[in-house]
């Protein structure tokens, strides 16, 4: 059972409880990031106690072997972020995104190996049916779609966040439904498509912040899945449609299934 590999004996219950919401803030936070900037939404980084949290993340899959990488990521991304205009990140986000969907990344789950309409329809109400599982509807300020990419995120982050309360407050059998969730959303929904999606938007990025970003949310996910021990079949260039997929590199696209995560 994964609520027993996540659940370490050798953790103390602070501990665990510490990690899960180290791991909840990260996905809220990369949840952020995908939304047109905002300084009330990237302020975080510059946060007194942010190199303690960065500290914090890493030690939540020690393991799963060290997360060198994560961090690195992690640090980089606040190096670009301080070394960026406001403006010049609400341009770049717009080049990247457009004003529309964007073919060649686009931040919405359908947009990826829905062949068909009926398929896409089907796709946002399994989406939906997660959310209203856990009395959740989609916010009537931001407007997005529920199969965005910040959406989503912000779900697993509500997921881990109500794990730990679980945890504290209600017990084994709440907290293995958390589990449950976390799991099947990251098999069925998260885990498919986001690697693809990742090295999309870090070829129209080319560089800086949102570069950055799409490496960090890339290995972040990664190590989610390989601590779940959550294996599925991740979206290739051939399930997208080609001309939304032209020239992402086939090595790339390697690394973003690659055995580290298949391999559990």
């Amino acid at each position: 059972m994964v609520v027993n590999k996540v659940s370490d004996p050798s953790l103390s219950g602070e501990l665990e409880l510490e990690n899960l919401l180290t791991r909840s803030t990260m996905y809220q936070l990369l949840s952020t990031c995908f939304l047109h900037p905002e300084e009330k939404n990237l302020s975080v980084f510059n946060s007194a106690d942010f190199d303690d949290y960065q500290k914090k993340l890493g030690m939540c899959y020690e393991k799963e072997g060290v997360a060198v990488e994560l961090q690195n990521c992690l640090g980089e991304l606040v190096l670009q972020y301080k070394g960026t205009a406001l403006d010049v990140l609400k341009s770049d986000y717009l080049r990247i995104v457009g004003h529309t969907i964007a073919k060649e990344c686009p931040l919405y789950e359908t947009q990826y190996g829905a062949a068909h309409v009926y398929q896409q329809t089907h796709e946002l109400a399994d989406i939906q049916g997660f959310y209203k599982a856990f009395g959740l509807e989609m916010s009537d300020v931001e407007r997005e779609r529920c199969d965005h990419i910040s959406v989503e995120l912000e779900f697993m982050h509500y997921l881990l966040y109500k794990q730990a309360y679980a945890a504290e407050n209600h017990g084994e059998e709440k907290v293995q439904v958390c589990v449950d969730a976390q799991k099947k959303f990251l098999k069925e929904h998260v885990g498919k498509w986001v690697p693809l999606f990742t090295v999309l938007f870090a070829k129209k990025a080319g560089e800086g912040f949102f570069y950055a970003l799409a490496a960090l949310t890339k290995e972040f996910i990664r190590l989610e899945m390989k601590l779940m021990d959550v294996t599925t079949e991740m979206y290739k260039e051939s399930d997208m449609n080609q001309e939304a997929v032209a020239g992402a590199p086939d090595e790339c696209l390697s690394c973003a299934s690659s055995e580290d995560v298949n391999g559990g």
